[in-house]
């Protein structure tokens, strides 16, 4: 248990060597004591207690928790406040609305840490399992990441490159889906699978890791997603085209072909289906030279089988979380190139999985980024295909190399 220390703050000015400190179970170096004299000349009152190699002081000022960690040596490692949830960044204040409205705010933090600033929220709900948020600076969600001086809880949170983990479940593609571009599954155990190069949809049984069924629907083509509506598949090709292939399971109805009525140059990769608004969305690769800044979702309206010609969902691509990879991208589009796009079953939020850039993001309706994911490259060396189960389970298909083959991930880890 930790045990009070009381600072003789005036005696201590001059060193806090000279310091008479009541017994404790802590030895707090002196070093360290004299580094928070100088930082919280007024505070009288602090705990301490020993932290992986860290010495943490808690402490109040103005009546609310802050929380300091020092090095051996007397260096201020991470500093954090408890802070009002109405001066958390607006972003942070609109996801939090918008998608954990049902939960009550537990308990805002800030964090500072090697001169970045994370926002850190604990949210309760009866009968249900606490939740931690990780928030950036602008009020982006983040993973919560392993800061170094453990402040950052990890219960509850949604998914990183840490907490994927090894995915639940690994299958490797048969020769015929090495470059399998688009997935959707069809019930449980069974994958609806197009590639790159042939205008057929590939049935591959989860539970035998082989296809079953090859359904033809067209001639060769750079076929990118698939979407099912019921019983119906839609085909997505590279120019925008769609191909409807009702009841194909049966592979006895010839598909209806809609003709692009969208740019060339927009190279369009990502298929869903809105069941909420009954249109397909559709994401692209490309270049989107009316939007210049920005790319754009568009929709294919089921009810007239027609394309709108202005995007649904548009994304500003100078947003800050967008520019954070440390490369220099030839064009500001390449900061955004998405490959493939679902919708949750839960929540709605819409995803958007960007291969050249190995990640993941969520969109919302007004086109912020409120999270990204990084993919692992090792497990992932192309990630082409996105599908959600109903439990909220989730799989990401992978593109082979000319000698490798193309694999299907299952990850349990629920997506916020």
């Amino acid at each position: 248990m930790r045990k009070l220390i009381q600072i003789a703050v005036v005696a201590c000015a001059t060193g806090l060597g000279a310091c008479d400190l009541p017994d404790h179970k802590v030895s707090v170096p002196e070093s360290v004591q004299q580094q928070f004299a100088k930082l919280y000349p007024t505070v009288n009152k602090v705990e301490w207690d020993d932290e992986d190699g860290l010495y943490e002081a808690e402490f109040e000022i103005s009546g609310r928790e802050r929380v300091a960690q020092f090095s051996p040596a007397g260096q201020l490692v991470t500093y954090s406040e408890e802070i009002e949830e109405q001066y958390l960044p607006h972003i942070a204040l609109e996801e939090l609305n918008t998608n954990f409205a049902a939960y009550k705010v537990a308990e805002a933090t800030r964090v500072n840490q090697q001169n970045k600033t994370v926002y850190q929220v604990e949210l309760k709900q009866k009968h249900q399992q606490d939740v931690t948020l990780v928030f950036d600076a602008d009020g982006y969600m983040l993973q919560p990441e392993p800061y170094e001086a453990g402040f950052v809880s990890k219960q509850g949170k949604s998914a990183d490159p840490e907490s994927l983990g090894k995915p639940s479940r690994q299958w490797e593609l048969p020769e015929e889906l090495r470059e399998v571009s688009g997935i959707a599954l069809v019930r449980e155990n069974l994958m609806a699978c197009v590639q790159d190069e042939e205008g057929a949809i590939y049935l591959f049984d989860l539970e035998k890791s082989t296809v079953v069924q090859k359904i033809p629907f067209a001639g060769p083509g750079d076929y990118e997603g698939i979407a099912l509506v019921s019983d119906t598949a839609y085909v997505l090709r590279s120019d925008g085209a769609l191909f409807e292939v009702p009841d194909f399971t049966t592979g006895k109805q010839k598909a209806v072909y809609y003709p692009s009525e969208l740019p060339a140059t927009l190279d369009t990769e990502g298929l869903t289906y809105d069941r909420a608004n009954k249109r397909l969305l559709i994401g692209y690769k490309g270049e989107d030279k009316k939007l210049t800044e920005d790319k754009g979702i568009y929709a294919f309206s089921l009810s007239t089988k027609k394309m709108l010609q202005t995007p649904v969902i548009t994304i500003p691509l100078k947003q800050p979380v967008l520019q954070r990879s440390g490369q220099q991208p030839k064009t500001i589009s390449d900061l955004l190139q998405a490959s493939s796009l679902e919708l949750h079953p839960g929540t709605g939020a819409l995803f958007v999985l960007d291969s050249p850039n190995k990640r993941l993001l969520r969109i919302s309706e007004k086109g912020e980024v409120l999270h990204l994911l990084n993919l692992d490259k090792e497990l992932l060396r192309q990630p082409e295909g996105l599908a959600f189960g109903n439990q909220g389970e989730f799989y990401i298909a992978s593109e082979g190399s000319k000698k490798g083959k193309g694999v299907l991930l299952k990850f349990e880890t629920p997506l916020l």
